[in-house]
C-alpha cells in the first residue's frame, strides 16, 4: 500500500467522513463593533448582546463564540485594524465626525476581503441611505436592529454562509435556502427566524446521533441561508448551486436590470420551477392581489401585512422543507402518526396504511425530510422514484425501509456508539453500554473494527467476508461504581490473601 493511501485511510479513520472535517472552515472569530458608548450600552443592557451570542453558541455546543471588540469612533477602528486581525466589522450609522460610509471606504481600501455590515437602530435611518447611494457599495449588507439581539447571530451566520458556500456545497453537499428580499426591515426580521428554525433542526439531528464524532460533524452541515437583493444576483446563486437548493423564499417586486420590476419574483420562481418543478417556494408581497399570480405557478403566497406571517413561514419550513417531526398523513391530509427520529420513522413506516405512503411519495415528502437531515445523496435517489417504479405499495414500503436502515448503519459503521436498542444486533459497530475507558481488549477490538471499515477491506477482498460480530463493551466506570456501591474497598483488609478476599 502506498504512503498516500495510508495517509488517506488514517485521516478517514481519525475524522470519520473526511469531507465533512473541513466544512465551515472560514468562521467569524473576531468582530470589530464600531458604535457610540450609548449604543454599546443599549446592546449590552437592553439587547444583552454577549448573552445572546454566547447563549446561541452554547446551545449548539459550538467550540468558541466570536469575540467582540467595541470602539467608539471610526478612527479608533482603523487603528485597531492595523494591530489586530478581524473577521468581520459591524458599524452603526452614527459614529462621530467621520461617517460610517467614509470609514467603510477606508477599511475596504485597507482590506478588500474584510466584510463590513452596516447596522441601523432606527427606522428613520433608512431615509438617510438615499443620500449616500454611491457609498453603499462599501458595505456587504445593511441590517436594522429593532431590539432583538438575535439579529447579531443572523448577521454573523450570513457572513459565514457566504464565505463557506462554494467549498461546503461542493465537498459536503450542504443544502442552501435562497432568500430574495430587498427590504432592509423585512429581511432583518426574516433572517433571525430562519436561523432560529435551522438551529432547532440542527439540535434535533445532534440529539439523534449515537456517535460523538457524528454530532460534531452534524453541526457543520446545517443548511445555509443565502440572501440576494436583486434578480441578477438571485439567478447567479440559483444557477451556480441549483442541485443544493432546497427552498426559495422570494419577494415579488425588486430590481431587475437596475429597474424595479413588479413581477421579478414571479419570473424568478417560474425559472426555478422549469428545472426543479417540486422545489418548495414562497412568494411574499404586501399586495394581496398577487396571491393569484403565486398560486398559478405553484408557489405558496405569504401576505407581508399578515399578523401571522412569521407563524406561516415557520409552518412552511416544517411542512415543506422537512424540518421537525415527520407527520404521517392519510390521503385526505389528516395526521395519523408522527416520527421524531430516523429510528422512529423506520419503525412506524412498517405499520402505516398504503394510502399514506402513496400520499407522501407523490409529494416528495420522504426525500424532503431526509434532505433536511443531511442525507442528500439518498434523498436525491428517492426523489427520482415514483409510485409507478414499483410493482406494489409493499415493494415501495420495503425499499424505504431498506433505505432508512442503510442510512442508520452507515452513520455508525466502524464507530463506537452509545447504547440504543436499534444498534444491538448490528455488525461493524462497537456499542458502549456505560461510560469510562474501554480497557485493553475493548480498545483493540474497536481499533480493528474501525480499521476494517475505513480501509474498505470488503471492497479489496470481495470473496472474503471480514467483519466483527455485534459487540458491546462495559466501560471501566461501571467497575468503579460496583466497588463504590458495594463498599468493596472498605471490606478489604491489607492482611487478607486473594483467596480470603474471594
Amino acid at each position: 500500500m502506498e504512503t498516500n493511501d495510508l495517509i488517506y485511510y488514517y485521516n478517514k479513520f481519525k475524522y470519520g467522513e473526511d469531507s465533512f472535517h473541513y466544512l465551515m472552515a472560514n468562521k467569524v472569530k473576531e468582530i470589530l463593533l464600531i458604535s457610540t458608548f450609548y449604543d454599546a450600552f443599549i446592546f449590552e443592557q437592553d439587547g444583552r448582546l454577549s448573552e445572546q451570542i454566547y447563549g446561541e453558541y452554547r446551545q449548539l455546543n459550538l467550540s468558541t463564540a466570536p469575540m467582540i471588540t467595541s470602539v467608539p469612533t471610526g478612527e479608533e477602528a482603523l487603528r485597531q485594524l492595523k494591530t489586530k486581525k478581524f473577521d468581520l466589522v459591524i458599524s452603526m450609522l452614527h459614529i462621530g465626525k467621520t461617517t460610517a460610509f467614509e470609514i467603510a471606504k477606508k477599511i475596504k481600501e485597507f482590506d478588500t476581503a474584510l466584510p463590513i455590515l452596516l447596522l441601523l437602530n432606527m427606522q428613520s435611518d433608512l431615509s438617510l441611505l438615499k443620500n449616500y447611494a454611491n457609498m453603499l457599495q462599501y458595505f456587504d449588507n445593511i441590517f436594522l436592529w429593532r431590539g432583538d439581539a438575535k439579529i447579531f447571530l443572523a448577521m454573523v451566520k450570513s457572513i459565514e454562509d457566504w464565505r463557506n458556500l462554494e467549498y461546503d456545497t461542493k465537498h459536503g453537499l450542504v443544502r442552501v435556502i435562497l432568500l430574495v428580499e430587498d427590504s432592509i426591515p423585512f429581511y432583518s426580521t426574516l433572517l433571525p427566524l430562519l436561523y432560529e428554525e435551522i438551529v432547532k433542526q440542527t439540535q434535533i439531528l445532534i440529539h439523534e446521533e449515537l456517535n460523538d464524532i457524528n454530532k460534531r460533524l452534524r453541526m457543520r452541515v446545517r443548511p445555509k441561508v443565502i440572501l440576494a437583493h436583486n434578480y441578477e444576483k438571485a439567478m447567479e446563486i440559483y444557477e451556480n448551486y441549483t442541485e443544493y437548493i432546497i427552498a426559495v423564499i422570494s419577494d415579488i417586486s425588486f430590481d431587475r436590470n437596475n429597474r424595479l420590476d413588479p413581477d421579478a419574483g414571479i419570473r424568478l420562481i417560474s425559472k426555478v420551477k422549469e428545472n426543479i418543478y417540486d422545489i418548495p417556494t414562497i412568494l411574499m408581497s404586501s399586495d394581496s392581489n398577487n396571491r393569484r399570480k403565486a398560486e398559478e405557478i405553484g408557489a405558496m403566497f405569504l401576505d407581508k401585512n399578515s399578523k401571522h406571517l412569521l407563524r406561516d413561514l415557520r409552518q412552511f419550513m416544517l411542512n415543506n422543507i422537512g424540518f421537525g417531526d415527520f407527520i404521517f398523513r392519510d390521503e385526505n391530509g389528516v395526521e395519523i402518526d408522527r416520527a421524531r427520529s430516523l429510528y422512529e420513522f423506520e419503525e412506524k413506516l412498517k405499520n402505516i396504511p398504503d394510502d399514506s405512503i402513496i400520499y407522501h411519495s407523490r409529494r416528495n415528502h420522504f426525500s424532503a425530510w431526509l434532505m433536511a437531515r443531511g442525507e442528500t445523496q439518498i434523498a436525491k435517489r428517492i426523489r427520482l422514484l415514483t409510485v409507478q417504479d414499483f410493482k406494489s405499495t409493499a415493494d415501495m414500503r420495503q425499499h424505504l425501509e431498506n433505505t432508512l436502515h442503510e442510512i442508520r448503519k452507515n452513520r455508525t459503521k466502524g464507530k463506537i456508539v452509545n447504547f440504543h436498542p436499534a444498534s444491538l444486533y448490528e455488525t461493524d459497530e462497537i456499542i458502549c453500554l456505560t461510560e469510562g475507558s474501554l480497557g485493553g481488549k475493548g480498545r483493540g477490538l474497536a481499533f480493528l473494527n474501525s480499521l476494517l471499515v475505513s480501509m474498505d477491506f470488503d471492497k479489496r477482498y470481495t470473496d472474503v467476508n471480514i467483519c466483527l460480530p455485534s459487540t458491546q463493551i462495559i466501560g471501566t466506570n461501571e467497575f468503579d461504581d460496583f466497588l463504590r456501591n458495594n463498599k468493596i474497598n472498605e471490606k478489604i483488609s491489607d492482611g487478607l490473601s486473594d483467596r480470603e478476599i474471594d
